[in-house]
């Protein structure tokens, strides 16, 4: 997990390793709910219009369920993007500027 926003509702999750020359940042907008480990050794993620996520009732109607890694992880928002580059962990991502958090 890179960057969470409250106020914008917006969820960036960076890949960063040595082993790559490239770097994939994933952005989710309109985050309403979040099940999420805080690391990965793979990423995979697929939209499931069908899931209900036991316990957990969403009010807004609009957005959808992310399934990360066949159900490790779940976000409910309406949209989820990635860019690939060759930046690093310091390199403003493409989704635009997110507040300093150190």
């Amino acid at each position: 997990m890179w960057d969470y926003s409250v106020s914008y509702q917006r969820l960036l999750l960076r890949s960063l390793t040595e082993y790559s020359p490239t770097r994939v940042d994933v952005l989710f907008s309109n985050v309403n709910f979040m099940h999420l480990p805080t690391d990965f050794d793979r990423f995979e993620v697929h939209e499931d219009d069908q899931f209900i996520m036991p316990g957990v009732e969403i009010e807004s109607p609009r957005g959808k369920w992310f399934i990360v890694n066949e159900g490790v992880g779940y976000v409910h928002a309406t949209h989820c993007q990635w860019h690939e580059d060759e930046g690093n962990s310091m390199t403003p991502s493409r989704f635009g500027p997110f507040r300093p958090t150190d």
